[in-house]
């Protein structure tokens, strides 16, 4: 199935004459065949004037994200979604350098027969599961982006590449400039993820944990009364493993075997499943 049928053809069609394409997390997902109700889109035109066109044109409704920057969001009508809409970078190949990841800089035409942009081997890099970043100036310009690709890891189940995984080390003291709900946000989304607990360990490996935690950093090395095998630290990491095999039961080989009734059960995952504040979990908050 091609990446643009699963979206009704008059939100295509609204775009007639404007050279757009649809680009990031919709585009990887649809590539990984996994569902996602909000479309990025840019164009070669004013997106703002673009936007407006378009939420008229379906019905939907305009609202403006980022004047200063020309991002704009169509509510599209009957719960279909939403469209975000950015003014292109030079050329599409120019705006997809300016992206974060390979996985993230893949584009597809929305005008004439649908052809896919991938200039920096996303595809390849989804078939492999790896993060891999396009430039070493991403982090620079976007420190958030260190986070990120622990996030994104952890959500697919992929590897950091190793040179990816030497500019995050490099570049992890920046993260300490990134606003705290841009922080929290990544965060949150790195533990509502499976294995949160390696993914924990792999942001203390790349000095983002300390930089975003700092009151981790005198947790290591403080030892514990002799029935208990690790340091405070990583005694506090496990304990996030533990959660999750409490709490994930059903997903584990053997874990319902072991677990007893007294603390695990199908209430209760359901209990921590329900969602909170910004759509994240009382399992993640946990």
């Amino acid at each position: 199935m091609s990446i643009l049928e699963a979206v009704p053809e008059e939100v295509w069609g609204a775009f007639s004459g404007v050279e757009a394409y649809v680009v990031g997390g919709y585009v990887r997902d649809a590539l990984l065949a996994r569902q996602r109700s909000d479309i990025d889109i840019v164009v070669a035109a004013d997106a703002q004037a673009v936007a407006q066109e378009v939420a008229s044109s379906l019905g939907g409704k305009y609202v403006p994200l980022d004047e200063e920057n020309g991002i704009a969001r169509v509510v599209l009508p009957r719960k279909q979604g939403y469209l975000d809409l950015s003014t292109m970078r030079g050329s599409i190949e120019d705006d997809l350098a300016k992206r974060d990841f390979t996985i993230n800089a893949i584009a597809v035409s929305i005008e004439g027969e649908p052809r896919v942009i991938d200039p920096f081997g996303g595809r390849r890099d989804l078939k492999d599961g790896v993060v891999r970043v396009i430039a070493e100036d991403a982090f620079r310009d976007d420190p958030a982006r260190l986070l990120r690709a622990v996030r994104i890891a952890a959500e697919y189940d992929f590897a950091i590449e190793p040179e990816t995984e030497v500019l995050i080390a490099r570049y992890s003291h920046l993260v300490k400039g990134v606003a705290a709900e841009r922080v929290h946000e990544e965060l949150c989304r790195i533990l509502e993820a499976p294995k949160a607990h390696r993914s924990l360990h792999q942001l203390d490996q790349l000095g983002l944990l300390e930089a975003v935690i700092p009151e981790v950093a005198l947790m290591k090395g403080v030892e514990q009364p002799k029935e208990h095998f690790w340091d405070v630290f990583e005694h506090s990491i496990q304990t996030v493993g533990a959660l999750e095999t409490l709490l994930r039961a059903e997903g584990i080989p053997g874990a319902e075997e072991i677990l007893t009734s007294s603390v695990w059960s199908s209430e209760l995952c359901q209990h921590f499943d329900q969602e909170l504040s910004s759509g994240h979990t009382r399992r993640a908050l946990l």
